[in-house]
């Protein structure tokens, strides 16, 4: 049986840009054993992963026994390859001492006083047989494709990944009664809206969210499903209250929902909006959902290193030169990305 261990300690977005090299594993592997190393963000989720044997949970606010337990726990074991893609400092320390026949990173570079360096150093290269680079945010001036650098890494073991092969996220094995749940939900045709704390530095969002929605879903002539997950922003509860007193058919708020419904949601709806929600983006590259992005300029170059390339995928922007938009052309012009596609569902 042959072993593989990949170190995802950060978000759930992350880990689904690995999904592909996971089940490539397991498609040229089928008895392969598969661990995974998980964030308290992450960890629940990947539970979930049938083609994943063993997850192991670490966080960094864990006692110094309970980290020395982890540690001991993860190298105590041979591994046919090792993938460390999460740039933490824990992941590249197990690797130092882990047991691999292959070792494989992804190198995070940063500058100062100009001179480039990689995180942790560069002295750490010479454990791994192949590595990649990224350049950390802050010094970013051209797309760098993350999903293609993880790709390419995992080609490395002749896995015949393409760039157009999607993430792994299996459908629920209850999705006819998912559906039907989501029907008695929203019926007909909807745009799903993700509203979470990106949307705190636009303009107006306190004032004018709910007429501008009503504007917005009257030209799209399409129902609205609006989503959250923990949301206690005043915006928030100030477009719930308003609500609750209009009672309109057409825009239609669902909070909290699992991550397997929030997924038939993403993957029922004819779009998908978000301040970039990096599980909503990113699911786009499993189930092939339409994604329209709402980011602040700065941010382009740095968003478009993560988008996946085998789905529809389109940003807008929220603010450009610190200068912050009205969301009345924010969704004007996301509406102008939906009229120009005919989409069904």
């Amino acid at each position: 049986m042959k072993k593989f261990i990949f170190f995802r300690n950060d978000r759930l977005g992350d880990f689904l840009i690995i999904t592909n090299l996971i089940s490539a594993v397991k498609k040229k592997y089928p008895t392969a054993n598969i661990t995974v190393v998980s964030s308290k963000f992450n960890h629940h989720f990947i539970n979930k992963y049938k083609i994943i044997d063993r997850v192991i949970l670490y966080d960094k606010n864990f006692n110094i026994f309970k980290k020395i337990k982890i540690f001991k726990k993860i190298i105590n074991r041979n591994y046919d390859a090792s993938f460390v893609l999460d740039g933490k400092s824990f992941s590249f320390l197990c690797n130092l001492f882990i047991s691999s026949k292959k070792r494989f990173a992804l190198f995070y570079k940063y500058k100062f006083f100009g001179i480039s360096f990689l995180k942790p150093n560069f002295l750490h290269t010479f454990f791994y047989d192949h590595f990649d680079t990224i350049t950390s945010k802050k010094y970013l001036t051209r797309i760098e494709h993350l999903p293609s650098k993880f790709i390419n890494l995992g080609n490395r073991l002749d896995l015949k990944i393409k760039q157009k092969d999607k993430y792994f996220f299996s459908p629920p094995t209850n999705d006819y009664k998912i559906k039907n749940k989501i029907k008695k939900i929203i019926k007909g045709n909807y745009v799903l809206i993700h509203l979470d704390e990106k949307w705190l530095d636009i303009k107006d969002i306190n004032d004018n969210l709910y007429d501008n929605l009503i504007t917005f879903q009257k030209k799209i002539n399409k129902k609205v499903l609006l989503t959250s997950f923990n949301n206690s922003f005043d915006y928030f509860k100030n477009l719930k209250n308003i609500l609750k007193k209009n009672k309109n058919k057409n825009i239609i708020l669902f909070e909290n929902s699992p991550l397997d419904v929030m997924e038939r949601m993403i993957y029922y709806s004819l779009f998908a909006i978000s301040c970039h929600s990096g599980f909503l983006v990113q699911i786009s590259g499993a189930n092939n959902s339409k994604i329209i992005d709402i980011i602040n300029k700065k941010d382009f170059i740095w968003y478009s290193c993560w988008v996946p390339k085998n789905a529809f995928h389109r940003f807008v922007f929220k603010s450009n030169n610190r200068i912050s938009f009205e969301l009345k052309k924010i969704l004007f012009d996301v509406y102008q990305i939906i009229k120009n596609q005919k989409v069904t569902k």
